[in-house]
């Protein structure tokens, strides 16, 4: 019997916030199921990042080959620019996987900011032991997930009614 080779879990930002909106998104979007591309939120939300914040100069800054943040101020401080606060806690922790890589690089413990334009608003971010322990459980679920063979169960949530696999979950 031949089994399929399966690549590595990829842990990257994005992943780790996907934990915390849905991890059967998560399953998806690692298993090379992508429906983004057909969201009008998904869009809206590129060109709100395109858009803010027209006069910092250093726009999307890599971390490492697979990790961009949207913008690193002139004080050092990173910041992740998002549409809405309804996903905070996603956002909260996708910034602390940042500052966690930035730390296992050897970089000083960081701030982060994440940046809600529309509602002129920020929520600053820093890194604690408890929160990098928070981080490093998190990354582990993101693997364990990732390597299910099958998509997670999940019950409907009030996000599935936006969201762009909705169709693939529930039809």
């Amino acid at each position: 019997m031949q089994t399929e080779e399966r690549t590595p879990a990829r842990v990257t930002g994005t992943t780790i916030g996907y934990l915390y909106v849905c991890p059967r998104e998560l399953w998806f979007f690692q298993n090379h199921i992508e429906m983004e591309h057909t969201s009008d939120l998904v869009s809206m939300g590129k060109l709100l990042h395109e858009e803010s914040y027209n006069r910092e100069k250093r726009k999307e800054r890599p971390i490492d080959e697979r990790n961009l943040v949207d913008f690193i101020d002139k004080d050092g401080i990173l910041h992740d620019v998002k549409s809405s606060p309804s996903m905070q806690k996603a956002h909260e922790m996708q910034m602390l996987y940042y500052l966690y890589l930035l730390k296992q690089k050897g970089a000083p413990n960081r701030k982060g900011v994440i940046n809600y334009p529309r509602q002129r608003r920020t929520v600053e971010v820093e890194l604690t032991p408890e929160q990098e322990h928070e981080v490093e459980e998190a990354i582990q679920e993101v693997k364990r997930i990732s390597d299910l063979p099958t998509p997670p169960d999940i019950a409907f949530m009030k996000i599935c009614k936006s969201c762009s696999y909705m169709e693939l979950c529930w039809s």
